[in-house]
């Protein structure tokens, strides 16, 4: 940067500049009726939150700072979609830095601390924010152009809100420029190099407005039109979805971290508690502040595979329609909870009497029940709103209040009571699968303490034709690999994932509890499973009913295997198979188990290529959240979809690592073009594995038979 006539330390500038300090009376007018209008709608929506149930979020400070630090100031998430990504960094990023530049001017000029001078003047207020102002306006040029010439779907159309919004910050930074421009113009500041953005634009400015009085009548009148439209900005912020640049944060902040997906726990011997969300007063804080963060970016709807298949469910809208409900019933809501509070009862149950019920009222039932629960919309949010445990809750209220559930699935659930497994019709029994294999159950060995790992089979693997081949050829791998380990047999019951997922919390507490103490008389420490949703309840969920153990998915042990050269594989029998793995979401996005699979695969020497929804984009099955028993006849088929992505790699086989997702892509493939003709297969990668310690196994005994023959 070149340097200007005179010192640098004397660098430096008037703030007032060509402004009548008589009249500076207003801008301070301006800033109390800003701050008193902020304080209010920020008081009303602090208000509003605090009538949800209570919640700890603010444990493990830490861990709460870093995940601000990484996905707030960092802006990680928004990142991953590249272009409102930077553009909204850009933006973000850049009014940090001038509201810092703001803090500096208040410091020199209010508080009479000379620090806006030399070096630091030049390299921050002059460079430094003019730069940044520019990337800033850049920034929001992309928004502009993005929302209103490309008008991706996913935005919310039409909003006078959103485009005043849009608009108001334009105004800011151009008319910014226009006032440090026109200064630098008419006083030939000697520094006017380090702003070379504002000097531009003062450049253009004289030439429009030839001559000092009109430059100064110009700069003035933008001063305090400046001046105004920032008041007005701020002022509105709590009124607006901009107040997300407040409550984003802070849901960072409070976001979860304990296990993904996890439903609220309830106590289901209180009487008086409402069995899910009947109304806002039956959501958390929390949760009611996840609706105020939302920025209605729409990266949620973009990634629900319910959505994308025309089914009557966005994650976004979802959040909105309950935000605009609670907004609207305000006023009742704050009245009930402060009858509840009171003791008042009677006057409690008036209200919320005549308050909508959210099930079935403000959320429609069929949207409710079209979610798989597979958290795409929550991977994808920027500022981590929690939507399955809040859809969760009013599946809860529509199951336990009302009786209300699909046919399909409420057939599945009356089998888990009593049958203890959803496969209505199953004839097999727990013990059919391992009777020809060496498998002992865990009655059966006398030392309990010399089982390394309890084999969790799950329903499917127990009574699913399919699936038992996915756990005989686990129990295999086992054996062969020297592992002692032992099955439940017949004292296992279904997790009850199926039931807390479709709301019904009563069985699933039952049958819970009925597997921990099992699973406790036995004292087992480590559980292996080929289903992630049992992992999910294994590993997470059991914790609340006193199971504590280390879970883990199979991929995990048989990766482990192979890394520690117990497994002796036949490479060559797999090293032409052109394979994809398709991420199960209660494997990736619920338990971030990404690697293990893959790296089976490798070892296994195949070709491995990528969808390109994979690992935390991975593009769901259909069959969470009780899908695998709920007939959706509701838009398109959310299999398929992902089975057309599958077969398009060119994979041969089509790898995966649940039972539920084995199913349903094999069903998905029946209905791709040209798939059959080309023999794509679906297989649990421990099926690949099997095959190769068997090809091994053959070999080394025909080996075993020539020597002897010899």
């Amino acid at each position: 940067m070149p340097e200007a006539a005179g010192s640098v330390t004397e660098a430096t500038r008037q703030v007032y500049w060509n402004i009548n300090t008589d009249y500076l009376w207003v801008m301070y007018a301006l800033m109390v009726l800003m701050t008193v209008a902020m304080g209010y709608g920020t008081w009303q929506r602090v208000r509003t939150w605090l009538i949800g149930k209570p919640e700890v979020r603010w444990d493990r400070p830490g861990q709460r700072l870093r995940r601000v630090l990484v996905h707030a100031l960092g802006q990680a998430r928004l990142l991953k979609n590249w272009l409102p990504g930077i553009a909204h960094a850009l933006l973000f990023f850049g009014f940090i830095v001038l509201f810092l530049g703001t803090v500096v001017v208040f410091i020199h000029e209010d508080l009479g601390i000379p620090i806006m001078r030399g070096r630091f003047y030049l390299y921050f207020h002059s460079l430094t924010l003019d730069v940044f102002g520019a990337l800033a306006t850049i920034g929001l040029g992309v928004f502009l152009w993005r929302r209103y010439v490309m008008r991706p779907g996913q935005l919310e159309k039409g909003k006078v809100s959103d485009f005043l919004l849009l608009l108001g910050l334009f105004v800011i930074m151009v008319t910014g420029f226009v006032i440090e421009g026109v200064r630098l113009v008419v006083t030939q500041d000697p520094w006017r190099l380090w702003s070379p953005f504002g000097y531009l634009t003062g450049l253009a400015l004289a030439a429009l407005f030839p001559g000092e009085a009109a430059l100064r009548a110009v700069h003035a009148a933008t001063w305090w039109f400046h001046m105004a439209v920032v008041f007005a900005w701020l002022g509105a912020l709590p009124y607006t979805k901009a107040f997300h640049l407040i409550t984003g944060p802070l849901n960072v902040f409070f976001s979860n971290l304990d296990a993904k997906g996890e439903p609220k726990p309830m106590d289901l011997e209180d009487e008086t508690a409402a069995l899910g969300a009947r109304t806002a007063l039956d959501l958390t804080w929390k949760q009611l502040l996840d609706l105020d963060a939302c920025t209605e970016c729409g990266r949620c709807e973009a990634a629900c595979p319910a959505f994308a298949e025309g089914k009557p469910l966005s994650p976004k809208r979802v959040i909105l329609d309950l935000r605009e409900h609670v907004h609207a019933h305000r006023d009742e809501l704050l009245r009930a909870k402060a009858a509840q509070l009171a003791g008042d009862q009677e006057t409690y149950e008036s209200i919320v009497n005549h308050l909508p019920i959210l099930a079935g009222g403000v959320i429609k039932e069929e949207t409710l029940w079209a979610c798989t629960t597979c958290r795409a919309c929550e991977e994808a949010c920027p500022v981590f709103i929690e939507h399955v445990p809040t859809i969760l809750e009013m599946r809860r209220y529509l199951a336990m209040e009302q009786a209300e559930m699909p046919e399909t699935l409420a057939s599945a659930m009356e089998s888990m009571e009593t049958r203890q497994h959803p496969y209505r019709g199953a004839t097999a029994d727990r013990t059919d699968w391992y009777r020809d294999l060496p498998v002992r159950t865990m009655a059966e060995v006398e030392d309990p303490e010399e089982i390394e790992y309890l084999y969790w089979v799950g329903c499917a693997g127990a009574f699913d034709e399919r699936v038992q081949k996915v756990a005989r050829a686990l129990a295999r791998v086992m054996d062969r690999a020297g592992i002692k380990f032992a099955v439940l047999g017949p004292e296992e019951q279904c997790t009850g994932d199926p039931a807390r997922r479709s709301g019904n919390e009563y069985h699933y507490e039952m049958l819970a509890r009925a597997n921990v103490e099992t699973l406790n008389s036995y004292k087992v420490r480590r559980i292996v499973t080929h289903c992630p949703h049992c992992l999910q309840q294994l590993k997470h969920e059991y914790k609340r009913f006193g199971g504590h153990y280390e879970v883990i998915h199979h991929s995990e042990l048989v990766f482990k295997l192979m890394e520690e050269g117990k497994l002796d594989l036949a490479r060559e029998l797999h090293q032409a198979l052109r394979v994809t793995y398709h991420d199960p979401c209660y494997l990736g996005r619920y338990n971030d188990v990404y690697d293990a699979p893959r790296g089976v695969l490798d070892g296994l020497g195949t070709q491995r290529v990528e969808m390109a929804r994979s690992r935390e984009r991975s593009f769901c099955c259909g069959a969470g959240g009780a899908h695998m028993w709920y007939e959706d006849k509701q838009g398109g088929k959310i299999n398929r979809n992902r089975a057309e992505e599958a077969v398009g790699t060119g994979a041969e086989v089509v790898v995966t690592g649940c039972p539920f997702c084995l199913a349903m892509m094999e069903s998905g493939i029946k209905g791709v073009e040209g798939a059959e003709e080309r023999g794509v297969k679906v297989r649990d990668f421990v099926e690949l594995v099997d095959e190769a310690l068997a090809q091994n196994d053959g070999e080394a005994a025909a080996g075993a038979q020539a020597g002897s023959a010899d």
